[in-house]
């Protein structure tokens, strides 16, 4: 059985991938032993990152309460405080952790989380010394737990038929290059929809004749 150490889960050493998954369970055991739903029903929002990073100037200031949400993509520790890197679907901001403002308890309940979970943090908008734009959290709570490690940063996602299959792993995994070409292809698309519309066009489905049906990784029998 593979024990869960003091040190903050991004800094353990590379294992295989049943052994990822069996450390991301225990870790799930964890948090709902301490009485943490780790899948809540309910998520609280106030701004998308874009918005932050949009009016990060007017914003930014220990007076100010904020509220984002997304998946975690980077995580680091330095002694009582900690980074993370948390990305929606609109961009990405750095979160800074520090022992004092959240508590012991929920600092060291940091190693519990995993590159790919998703959470929800709350805080007031700061620069860093090297001009980062980052969101100092003052509350935090997991919003769903990853059980499978996202593909490793440094060779992404290459295999090609893995990435056709699987849409949404290439798209976490590449999605600086994959999610524009799904914006401009549902925007296209949305713009030939509407004009036509204009024109009082009618749009049908109609079934297509094939002489052996399938699809994705369908196999006839």
């Amino acid at each position: 059985m593979l024990q869960l150490t003091r040190t903050f889960c991004w800094r353990r050493k590379k294992t295989t991938m049943a052994d990822e998954r069996e450390m991301r369970l225990q870790r799930l055991h964890a948090l709902r032993e301490q009485g943490i739903n780790p899948y809540p029903n309910r998520v609280k929002r106030t701004h998308t990152i874009s918005e932050i990073l949009q009016h990060f100037d007017e914003w930014q200031g220990p007076e100010g309460s904020f509220t984002v949400t997304g998946r975690i993509r980077l995580m680091r520790e330095m002694g009582k405080v900690a980074f993370m890197k948390i990305e929606d679907g609109t961009g990405s901001i750095q979160a800074f952790f520090r022992i004092n403002d959240i508590g012991e308890k929920a600092y060291h309940m940091l190693k519990l989380l995993d590159v790919g979970d998703f959470v929800q943090v709350s805080g007031y908008l700061f620069l860093t010394r090297t001009g980062e734009r980052t969101l100092h959290v003052t509350d935090f709570r997991i919003l769903s737990k990853g059980l499978r490690p996202l593909p490793e940063k440094f060779h992404g996602l290459e295999d090609k038929e893995i990435r056709q299959r699987k849409r949404y792993l290439d798209l976490i995994a590449n999605s600086d290059e994959v999610k524009n070409i799904f914006v401009i292809r549902s925007r296209t698309i949305t713009a030939m929809r509407r004009y036509l519309d204009t024109l009082g066009f009618l749009e049908v489905e109609t079934p297509i004749l094939q002489p052996l049906y399938g699809g994705a990784t369908a196999r006839p029998f």
